[in-house]
């Protein structure tokens, strides 16, 4: 069974934030890359295997890498398949790609990356 859960963040995470591998320290991206997909920043599924997954949705990452393999079943997003995202430097999965497999999926494609994979760094 999926399962999903949309949940809003609090007013205090508006402010400017990097986000960090929770491994390596690698940075991975900034609150500015943040975007909204099915009217949420922040998602809540559960996956086939019943591990309940909390994430972020980005329209870019830096020192990532996306594995070419590209997965049509169990997508959380209609439309969309979904690649494996490991940090680029010490390889801890951070998370998923999706790319768009409708013509008319917008955004084409975009990140979810796990909340518990990433620290983040206030900017004031």
């Amino acid at each position: 069974m999926i399962g999903y859960v949309r949940f809003q963040r609090d007013a205090e995470d508006d402010e400017r934030k990097s986000y960090h591998c929770s491994r390596c320290g690698a940075f991975i991206g900034d609150s500015g890359a943040i975007i909204t997909i099915q009217g949420a920043r922040d998602h809540s599924f559960v996956n086939p295997a019943g591990i309940l997954c909390n994430f972020t949705t980005f329209a870019h990452c830096h020192n990532v890498v996306v594995d070419k393999d590209l997965y049509l079943r169990h997508s959380w997003f209609a439309g969309y398949g979904w690649r494996f995202v490991l940090c680029g430097i010490c390889m801890q999965h951070l998370g998923w790609h999706y790319d768009a497999v409708r013509k008319d999926a917008r955004p084409r494609s975009f990140f979810g990356i796990l909340v518990e994979t990433v620290e983040s760094v206030s900017h004031e």
